[in-house]
């Protein structure tokens, strides 16, 4: 009896021992019931554990065959809300507000989080004090107090060359160091005289300190966050044709610089592509799928993402609808054949929809008020009985039936993946808007 308990307690050591714990707190405790960690690999996340939140705590349990890394802590997933660390092979524990996660996490262990928030915070504070003497250089024009700031900038960037060159030294056996390294900023020995040859400047050295054979770095998403940082946040303009022209000289030397890794390109390129996709930008869009996406090996291409995206380009604001025909009391007619009114809604629904068994019949009284609408109301049906149900008393509607529903061809084209949808036109048919419910369909009306 005894031998074999201390095998028990034996294979338990081992097991414990065989483990690391990420350990968590929200301050202030949140109505959070779960979380889940991921760890991020070529941009991607993988599904590594989760854990009830109890009392604002939560605790994994890691094996130590887990591969060290950058990881996330969803605590709202569907809002993409997380926290994000580095894990390699240590036990980690931190507290944060889930309010504003970033500023307010604070590691109570683990050294490779803590010198690499010590790393940030004191770069980033002397980094911006020696933006603020650029800043105040480029608006002097007295000699005196220019020579005074040149002094003032150059001392200060030898303090802030030593905090990177003390922390690469300090952070040497650590994960930390890669992103420590890649970190580094590009000055200029002295203050430049303008704002635009100091963006120039910025622009021109941004990929100086990132190395693509840093396999750590690739693995992360470290890489994809500076490149969009590039193309985005240092490429702002006034108007949208030179704020595209200006991201499309980024996305250029962005591309350049990534030479044949094709595999962080395929990455980067897929972002672009969502971040426009939800701006609507559809001249962006076309132009990374033309000029970049569609030259990728073909192995490389994602020919789902590339359809939903072309159906997306069709209903996009400010792009005149997809035309699609009907039979109305024996006569063949279109969407595009439609005249004499101000505003068209297009309207997709299913008399067995719930939602739209509620929201329809509101929608129908509200707009029947209006004189300078007219509605094009699709049912996507299995059978008729029940949309003749539905809509016999919506005569002021033109209804149509789809018997396709799903595998219509309106639906594809329209790109409709919910109902009820309602989308907006002008007397030409292009699309004004793309309410998300009935509630903000009315909005809008109610303020013309």
């Amino acid at each position: 009896m005894k031998t074999y308990l201390l095998v028990i307690l034996l294979a338990a050591s081992s097991y414990m021992q065989g483990q690391y714990s990420i350990k968590g707190t929200i301050e202030p405790d949140h109505d959070y019931s779960w979380i889940l960690l991921y760890q991020m690999q070529n941009g991607e996340q993988s599904y590594v554990d989760n854990a009830d939140v109890i009392d604002g705590q939560f605790t994994f349990n890691v094996d130590e065959n887990q591969s060290p890394g950058i990881y996330r802590a969803y605590y709202q997933i569907e809002n993409n809300l997380y926290v994000e660390f580095i894990y390699n092979k240590e036990e980690v524990e931190f507290s944060f507000n889930p309010d504003n996660p970033e500023s307010t996490i604070y590691f109570s262990e683990s050294a490779e989080n803590k010198i690499y928030q010590d790393y940030y915070k004191s770069i980033r504070a002397k980094q911006e004090e020696l933006d603020s003497v650029q800043v105040l250089f480029f608006e002097s024009t007295d000699k005196k107090e220019k020579k005074a700031l040149k002094k003032s900038y150059t001392a200060i960037l030898d303090e802030l060359i030593a905090i990177q060159k003390d922390y690469e030294s300090g952070s040497n056996e650590l994960l930390a160091n890669h992103f420590i390294r890649a970190s580094a900023q590009h000055n200029a020995a002295e203050p430049i005289e303008n704002p635009q040859e100091y963006l120039s400047t910025i622009k021109m050295h941004f990929f100086d300190a990132m190395d693509l054979s840093d396999e750590v770095l690739c693995h992360s998403t470290f890489i994809y966050n500076r490149l969009n940082d590039y193309v985005f946040y240092l490429n702002q303009a006034e108007t949208l044709q030179r704020q595209n022209e200006l991201q499309m000289d980024a996305i250029e030397k962005a591309v350049l610089w990534m030479d044949s890794y094709n595999d962080i390109k395929l990455k980067f390129e897929e972002e672009l592509l969502e971040t426009y996709l939800e701006q609507e930008n559809v001249v962006m869009i076309n132009h990374v799928l033309n000029e970049y996406y569609s030259k990728l090996p073909e192995a490389y291409l994602d020919k789902e993402m590339i359809g939903r995206i072309n159906a997306a380009i069709k209903t996009m604001i400010g792009v005149r609808a997809p035309d699609f025909s009907w039979s109305e009391n024996g006569v063949e007619t279109s969407l595009y054949e439609l005249s004499g009114t101000d505003y068209y809604v297009v309207l997709f629904f299913s008399s067995n929809c719930p939602h739209c068994q509620i929201e329809i019949p509101e929608f129908y009284k509200f707009i029947s008020g209006i004189e300078n609408i007219k509605v094009v109301a699709v049912g996507l049906e299995d059978e008729k009985r029940s949309w003749e149900i539905m809509t016999k008393d919506y005569n002021e509607f033109i209804n149509i039936l789809d018997l396709d529903k799903w595998s219509s061809q309106k639906v594809e084209n329209y790109g409709i993946t919910a109902i009820p949808t309602y989308l907006v036109l002008d007397s030409d048919k292009n699309i004004l808007a793309k309410p998300e419910d009935f509630n903000e369909l009315k909005s809008l009306f109610e303020t013309r």
